[in-house]
């Protein structure tokens, strides 16, 4: 490229100052004015914020003022001798072209022109400028333009441009609304909502309030979000910007209707109980929270908690299966809610427990009445699946007191009260006092004694003896479980058992007894080889309903080196009929591993005769309380005569338990009985006593 000329430009021709600032008088005062003159346009150019360019007719730069350099980086000296189209963005080329050849054709006409010029840097900034041409003018030859950097103006107006088809563009509602909360504007979203809901004031689109919203941004300059505004069955959201110095406030709306429902959907299952539709425990514990708020805060009305448990809901669900189960717990509460009145509160905790929130009562007189009549629709009967099923529930009534202040305490006490409901019986209700709780407070500590017993190694077993009534010596021993608290001494398994088959701790405690005494029946029976003893061990309801409980058994069989025909296992009437479906198979899978079975305490459970003999049994045990008064009550005595007999006739063995005296021992004995048990011959031994008894080897 060849060198590039520097051309200064003629001031000349441009404008001059004012002529009344005085004309020279001489040939040396006309040089100083000219110089004075040309200063003054140099000055006026070099610091102009325009450039001004002349181009050539062959379109190179033959002058550019030096403000080039300070708004494109540019020196003058550079561009000058050089194409103006240089620095052009390549898709304004034409459009340049063709604004100077219009220039060119127009002279002394100043002509638009708008242009993308490249800055020094790379980028590309926009200007803005008139075109003249002024070629026929002998000192200028050339298209003077006239420009300026209007890139930062196109920005702004650009985003003007953008915002302002925000809310034209916007599918949802925006409003421009006055200082007093009037619209003003109305966008289409908004104008289409008013056609679609046939609306003809746009207020109505907004919460009822709205006037008060608008009041309170505008005094406060802070905005307001999410006010919510239902219409007709459409729920809107807006939100508030204001704008004081304009004297507006926008208004932004959304339509949360299908959220509002998915809200309202998540929040009804997060508080209700999906089976029965009934509140479940959490929105039960808020109410009750409310209903104690009220009643301290002005000493309110009374209220009162009901606790209900189904009474053997197990069976139900093991015997005709989880829906019928389900069924029937959807059709209590439905009963539950059509009992109660219209401002209480009916709730589902989880299984077969419901929980009832009486409020506004007069008296607990009240509250009684109500539980009777829960329990009277609870107990009607119910067809479900083709089944008829009659149910009843163990209700505890727990009123509102003073002291009370934790919702969690009276539930509790509803708790309990239920609990002593379900000990008196099926279908009872019970009002909490405070005894009870103490009796509860002494149940959980003997739950915690009773959980650090099996670990520190304090139960005991004794063994009492069985002997034949035909030859009169003994021919087994029922294993007895003794505990030795570490405090209260020796307790009684009455105390303790009941807690264990509650709390689920009979399990391992069933196992531990079952472990320990086969293996001391082995021990005895290769201490004393001529005699022929076998071992009786307790089952219990829930050890009965072990899906391996064949397989435990074996296990511990196994482990002390015990033929299975030496074990005899005391299985309950009520743990049979707890498991109406698999106790055939169960004792029957006992059977075909030699274990005998006997049926202890007959005769105080529900058993009917019609399955006794289809049972696999081996004996009945009669219950201590039949024994107990014979011979002096003649109508007992009959019927220990009829179990006797009943027991022959399906060729059962019979064991009388609880003899005492001698004669309860001959009764028995005439009866016809096999077996005997009870404190005339021998209260419970340690093996050591026992030992010493098989040494003896007494006569009965």
């Amino acid at each position: 490229m060849a060198p590039i000329r520097t051309t200064r430009m003629p001031y000349s021709l441009l404008p001059l100052p004012d002529p009344d600032a005085g004309a020279p008088s001489s040939a040396s005062g006309a040089t100083d004015a000219l110089r004075e003159r040309e200063a003054y346009f140099r000055s006026l150019v070099e610091n102009a914020r325009d450039v001004i360019h002349v181009i050539n007719p062959d379109q190179t730069t033959r002058y550019v003022t030096p403000s080039v350099k300070r708004l494109l980086d540019w020196d003058p000296e550079e561009l000058i001798g050089r194409s103006v189209l240089e620095i052009v963005h390549p898709d304004d080329l034409e459009h340049a072209l063709n604004d100077l050849r219009a220039t060119r054709g127009a002279p002394g006409v100043g002509l638009p022109i708008e242009v993308r010029v490249r800055h020094k840097n790379g980028s590309w900034r926009i200007f803005e400028g008139i075109g003249r041409n002024l070629m026929d003018d002998p000192v200028v030859r050339g298209i003077v333009v006239n420009s300026r950097d209007i890139t930062d103006r196109r920005r702004r107006e650009e985003q003007v441009r953008r915002l302002a088809a925000i809310p034209h563009e916007s599918p949802n509602p925006i409003l421009e609304c006055d200082l007093e909360g009037n619209p003003i504007y109305v966008n289409p979203a908004a104008r289409a909502l008013l056609a679609e809901l046939r609306l003809d004031d746009a207020v109505r689109l907004l919460p009822p309030d709205h006037a008060r919203v608008v009041r309170g941004c505008v005094a406060s300059g802070q905005g307001a979000r999410g006010i919510e505004a239902a219409v007709g069955a459409r729920v809107l959201s807006w939100t508030y910007h204001p704008h004081a110095a304009l004297g507006a406030v926008h208004v932004f709306g959304e339509e949360v209707t299908e959220r509002k429902q998915v809200e309202e959907r998540l929040l009804h299952q997060a508080l209700h109980d999906p089976l029965t539709g009934l509140p479940n425990r959490h929105l039960f514990m808020d109410r009750l929270s409310g209903a104690m708020g009220r009643f301290h805060r002005r000493d309110g009305p009374l209220f009162a908690v009901l606790f209900l448990d189904l009474d053997r809901f197990k069976v139900v669900n093991d015997s005709l299966g989880h829906h019928v189960g389900d069924e029937l717990l959807q059709v209590v509460g439905e009963r539950l809610r059509a009992s109660v009145r219209a401002g209480d509160t009916v709730a589902r905790f989880g299984g077969d427990e419901f929980a009832v929130l009486l409020e506004e009562l007069e008296s607990l007189d009240e509250a009684t009445h109500i539980a009777e009549r829960l329990g009277q629709a609870v107990a009607a009967p119910i067809n479900l699946s083709g089944y008829e099923v009659f149910s009843s529930a163990s209700i505890g009534i727990a009123l509102c007191a003073a002291g009370l202040d934790r919702p969690e305490y009276l539930l509790r006490n509803a708790d309990v009260a239920m609990y002593r409901a379900k000990g008196g019986g099926a279908s009872r209700y019970e009002v909490f006092d405070r005894t009870m709780h103490a009796q509860a407070l002494e149940r959980l500590q003997m739950e915690t004694d009773l959980r650090r017993a099996l670990v520190r190694g304090e139960f005991r077993l004794r063994y009492q003896p069985i002997i034949s009534l035909t030859r009169g010596t003994i021919t087994g021993v029922e294993a007895l479980l003794r505990w030795d608290h570490a405090e209260r001494g020796l307790t009684s398994p009455g105390d303790f058992i009941p807690v264990a088959e509650e709390t689920g701790l009979i399990l391992p405690l069933g196992a531990w007894v079952l472990g320990e005494a086969c293996r001391q029946l082995a021990a005895w029976r290769r201490e004393f080889p001529h005699v022929r003893i076998a071992l009786s061990v307790n089952l219990s309801a829930k050890q009965f309903g072990q899906a391996d409980l064949v397989q435990r058994i074996r296990a511990a069989l196994d482990e002390a080196g015990l033929d299975p025909r030496h074990l005899k296992l005391e299985i309950t009437e009520s743990a049979i009929i707890d498991h109406p479906g698999s106790a055939g198979a169960m004792l029957r899978q006992l059977k075909e591993q030699g274990i005998q079975v006997q049926m202890d305490d007959f005769g105080t459970g529900y058993s009917s005769l019609s399955s006794l003999h289809s049972l696999p049994l081996d004996a009945l045990k009669i219950d201590r309380s039949f024994v107990s008064r014979i011979p002096e009550d003649p109508a007992t005595l009959q019927m220990v005569r009829t179990i006797a007999l009943l027991a022959r006739g399906l060729d059962l063995a019979v064991i009388a338990e609880g003899v005492e005296t001698q004669a309860q021992l001959d009764e028995v004995r005439a009866i016809g009985c096999d077996y005997a048990q009870g404190y005339l011959m021998s209260p419970p031994l340690d093996p050591e006593g026992i030992s010493a008894l098989l040494t003896e080897d007494p006569r009965w």
